[in-house]
């Protein structure tokens, strides 16, 4: 199996794999800086779950202390031609695409150039939704904070409606991003993929991230897979905010990097991207753009992503242990190996 950065003496402030009962969570003795455990232990453990869950191909990353601390990119980019996963591999971000997006909408309400809470239809009238003069409650906060009232995605072949009334409850909607990055676009009058490259790719340096195919992403781009089935990838050609997203775990470990540490700064952009909105259930809070809840390790920031099964993603960050983890696959097996990567961590039961 290959993996890059290989260097067996290098030992990296990082998590074990285990502890006996009764002593502090992994993450807190990272935090504290009491505990150096080799690379070694943390392959061990992705390798195991690889073979387990049967992933196709990993791009992960782990964070501590504002830097990468472990990186892996290993498996196949395509099993049907064998192609290798190396660290140019790129995988589709799906969802984890919106809170790029919501990061940079939040840039342009602090520069004056956008208003979260005016109507989007007096940005941009959105002729699927004009049948219904409920769209015009819709602001960018219900979007951010998904209370649209809109599905995720309409049914195929029909009309855009709505599912509830807008403002009223949660309603996970990749439709309300789209109708967002419509009147992003039109009320700046620049195009969507320029918005997200000036606002957040470019400050950051993610070389490696695209929101529309190029050379380079036709170049380095993974295949999708279903159940250890090719099904294939969205060629695109126009930025989606919603899901469109071209990228790899090291390159946006930059933008986790940079939430994480803008997490202790009052008035950042991430402190009002993480403006609690609504509960999605007991424990997990919908903000503008992140996800929220209270965990044995403190609170956790976090977002995940699913492109038809076959490209899966998820990120997350505690804010307390100044820690955290993001990976991309090009399978269906993330919501498990985020679980599993998540306990190894913090050593949650």
């Amino acid at each position: 199996m290959k993996t890059t950065g290989k260097t067996s003496s290098v030992l990296l402030i990082l998590l074990v794999t285990c502890l006996t009962a009764g002593r502090a969570s992994l993450a807190q003795e990272m935090h504290q800086g009491n505990l150096e455990v080799s690379k070694r232990a943390l392959d061990r453990f992705i390798m195991s779950e690889i073979d387990s869950l049967q992933i196709t191909g990993l791009s992960v990353a782990v964070i501590a202390k504002g830097r990468v601390v472990y990186y892996m990119c290993t498996g196949e980019k395509n099993i049907e031609t064998h192609e290798k996963v190396d660290k140019r591999t790129l995988f589709e971000a799906a969802s984890m695409t919106k809170p790029v997006f919501a990061y940079a909408v939040h840039k342009l309400a602090a520069e004056g150039r956008f208003d979260i809470d005016t109507p989007l239809f007096r940005y941009a009238p959105y002729e699927d939704l004009e049948y219904d003069d409920r769209y015009r409650m819709i602001t960018g906060r219900m979007v951010l904070g998904h209370t649209t009232g809109l599905p995720n995605w309409r049914p195929k072949g029909e009309k855009l409606a709505f599912n509830a009334e807008p403002g009223s409850r949660y309603i996970y909607s990749g439709e309300g991003y789209e109708f967002l990055g419509y009147a992003v676009s039109r009320h700046t009058g620049e195009d969507l993929n320029d918005i997200v490259r000036e606002e957040v790719l470019k400050p950051l340096g993610m070389k490696h991230s695209f929101m529309t195919d190029n050379d380079y992403v036709t170049e380095n781009m993974s295949t999708g897979h279903t159940d250890n089935k090719v099904s294939g990838r969205k060629i695109l050609d126009r930025a989606y905010v919603a899901y469109g997203l071209r990228t790899e775990a090291r390159d946006y470990a930059k933008f986790v990097i940079e939430l994480m540490r803008e997490s202790r700064v009052p008035g950042s952009t991430f402190s009002r991207m993480a403006t609690p909105h609504t509960d999605i259930d007991d424990s997990v809070i919908s903000c503008l753009g992140i996800r929220s809840q209270q965990t044995t390790g403190g609170v956790k920031y976090f977002h995940s992503g699913n492109n038809g099964n076959r490209f899966q993603s998820h990120f997350a960050f505690y804010k307390d242990l100044d820690m955290g983890f993001v990976f991309f696959m090009n399978c269906n097996r993330g919501v498990e190996f985020a679980r599993r990567l998540n306990d190894f961590l913090l050593n949650e039961k």
